[in-house]
């Protein structure tokens, strides 16, 4: 459908109000049900399998997560992401680390940003295969142009030399330049020191920290466990009722 073309008024002199109301009507389905296959299109290229809002990310007096007063709210508000800073999500697995990633990631693709979600271990798998089938320059250039980075779990990854020398080239050509954000269950620290290269491991470290947006869920309860437990709560009084009123 050509909209410049059909949105030239003199196509319609003389015809009925209610028929051009209705082409009206028409043209802003189409707008939106474009915009709509466009975002889908973005989620798929990011890696996300489908949108996640605020709303479903609740916090509060008794709930998760915990964090330092006004950091998720900080983070919801992708600020950091226009200012070219990191984002560091730290905390015990099931803290909402990854939903409050996923979260910011669909917000960022809403606002334009291109983004890239992505686990650790899956970037270092894939640095090998890239490195086996010669493709390795446009696998790290990939990595390196996308506005918006997310690494997931990277404490959980290892990286041998030749992909941890591939991995620090992605992260130093993003430095100050682009937004990369990271999910972590352990200690960070530990995880560079790891590396093989321990300078190289420093490095990584300088470039992640420096004026990156810190939101620290240690402490927090795991949310997931904390669900199930309300489910078989819930299993248990109906089932201790129906025997009751057997």
């Amino acid at each position: 459908m050509c909209l410049p073309r059909l949105a030239d008024k003199s196509l319609y002199l003389g015809a009925p109000l209610p028929v051009l109301e209705g082409f009206r009507q028409a043209l802003a389905e189409q707008r939106s049900e474009d915009e709509k296959k466009r975002f889908a299109n973005k989620l798929r290229y990011a890696g996300i399998a489908k949108e996640r809002t605020a709303n479903t990310f609740a916090w509060g007096e008794g709930s998760y997560p915990l964090a330092e007063p006004g950091a998720i709210e900080d983070a919801l508000a992708i600020g950091f992401i226009r200012q070219r800073r990191n984002l560091m999500l730290a905390g015990p697995p099931g803290a909402g680390k990854s939903l409050l990633a996923a979260i910011i990631a669909c917000k960022a693709i809403r606002e334009g940003f291109s983004v890239r979600y992505k686990t650790a271990h899956d970037i270092a798998m894939e640095i090998g295969e890239a490195k086996d089938g010669n493709s390795l320059s446009g696998y790290i250039r990939k990595l390196q142009a996308c506005d918006v980075l997310i690494i997931e779990d990277l404490t959980f990854a290892t990286f041998d030399s030749r992909a941890a020398q591939s991995f620090f080239s992605v992260i130093d050509k993003r430095y100050g330049r682009k937004t990369t954000a990271i999910t972590s269950n352990g200690n960070i620290n530990e995880w560079a020191r790891g590396l093989p290269d321990e300078n190289m491991g420093a490095a990584l470290l300088g470039r992640f920290y420096e004026e990156a947006l810190l939101v620290n869920m240690n402490g927090c309860e795991d949310m997931r466990l904390r669900r199930a437990k309300g489910m078989l709560g819930a299993m248990g009084k109906g089932a201790s009722g129906a025997a009751g009123g057997a």
